[in-house]
């Protein structure tokens, strides 16, 4: 992100008149006694402060800036629509550049106001008016101006914040293509998609074991870590962090385990892989050339593993390889139950790899909300920039 050619020191108190927001001076149950489409604003640290929505007129008309006084300084927020008030919530009128504060430069303002105020206030020491207008805002400012008399570069403010939009929405669109969605629309749930939830629900269920539906179970090999060469494998040790990911090796003598396979740690985690790889000792490796399981029933199959071993390894009894044939786990069987040669059940391929899929949907788009979210205060990106 760019940096601005200037900064300069601005007192709250000079941009803003401070002052308390509008309410109805009504009790909660009498506020909240009827419900609506009006947000009321309370004393909330999240949600964008939204403490409920009620059937009244609003009392202010949005595009401002509030806060709690009775709380930390974390209730920093823009309100970019009309709402209700409430007792304790203060809002910032500008004292002028009224016409140039919209949207994008609050935004901006709110990040610095938030930054400026960290770890200054708490339950003992409020937040009030007279602190919040005494506290001073490093922003960009004009290179015409002066430090002594510095003017708010409202360009480069508005310019960075779009610069912010269109890197989540690059982020947001890169990580729907990856998983093969073309929009955002694309991971809204269809009829069918809520069919398979439904059917899943009512799904029976058999009884497998991991040796039953894995033909390859093999430990890896053990390469310390410095006789490993720079290469272009990626070398699987035990772990959590990074998927247990170590390092990309080019050790000839390195066993390259194919994609599409499920790795168990010596701790009894459980990963899929979607690419060639190496592995360690300390890892066991699930695969079978004569099932083509695809990548959602893998992922379906994943967790159930790492939940029927839970807590059974640590470091002073280690999962092995031999370990897994012998593990049972629960799977959905097909609705006619059809049996194969000696009499057992036939697991519900296709339901599990539909159901992954609208679990995909699901998480994808939850993770566009909390993207939303963090978009609506830039806070993270505007702090570290």
């Amino acid at each position: 992100m760019p940096e601005p050619e200037f900064w300069g020191e601005f007192r709250v108190g000079d941009l803003f008149e401070i002052r308390p927001t509008r309410n109805y001076g009504l009790t909660n149950s009498e506020l909240f006694s009827i419900s609506g489409e009006v947000p009321v604003i309370g004393n909330k640290s999240v949600d964008n402060a939204i403490a409920g929505y009620v059937d009244l007129e609003p009392t202010e008309s949005g595009n401002m800036i509030v806060f709690s006084d009775t709380t930390t300084s974390d209730g920093i927020f823009y309100q970019p629509n009309s709402f209700v008030g409430y007792s304790h919530m203060q809002g910032l009128y500008p004292k002028k550049h009224d016409d140039k504060l919209n949207e994008t430069t609050y935004l901006y303002i709110v990040s610095a106001f938030r930054k400026s105020t960290e770890g200054l206030y708490n339950y003992g020491s409020k937040f009030t008016r007279k602190n919040a207008a005494e506290h001073i805002l490093i922003l960009p400012r004009t290179s015409t101006s002066t430090p002594e008399h510095p003017e708010p570069d409202w360009e480069f403010m508005e310019n960075y914040v779009r610069l912010v939009e269109a890197h989540y929405v690059h982020l947001v669109e890169a990580h729907l293509t990856s998983l093969g969605y073309s929009s955002i629309e694309d991971v809204e749930l269809t009829d069918d998609d809520l069919a398979t939830l439904q059917e899943m629900k009512t799904a029976e269920f058999g009884e497998f074991t991991v040796g039953e539906l894995f033909e390859f179970i093999k430990r890896g090999k053990r390469i310390k870590s410095a006789d490993r060469v720079s290469g272009d494998l990626p070398f699987i040790t035990a772990g959590v962090g990074n998927m247990g990911f170590s390092a990309n090796i080019g050790n000839i003598e390195a066993e390259v385990f194919p994609k599409n396979s499920l790795t168990i740690d010596m701790f009894g985690t459980v990963f899929y892989r979607g690419y060639n790889f190496g592995a360690d000792d300390h890892v066991a490796v699930l695969h079978d050339d004569n099932v083509n399981y695809s990548q959602q029933v893998l992922q379906f199959i994943q967790p159930n593993i790492e939940n029927a071993i839970k807590g059974q390894f640590s470091y002073s009894r280690n999962f092995y390889a031999s370990d897994a044939p012998e593990i049972t786990i629960n799977l959905p069987i097909t609705n006619d139950q059809v049996q194969v040669q000696e009499d057992r059940l036939t697991p519900n391929f296709f339901l599990m790899s539909r159901y992954i899929k609208v679990i995909e949907k699901k998480v994808v788009k939850n993770l566009k909300l909390e993207l939303d979210q963090r978009l609506a205060t830039y806070n993270e990106v505007i702090n570290n920039g």
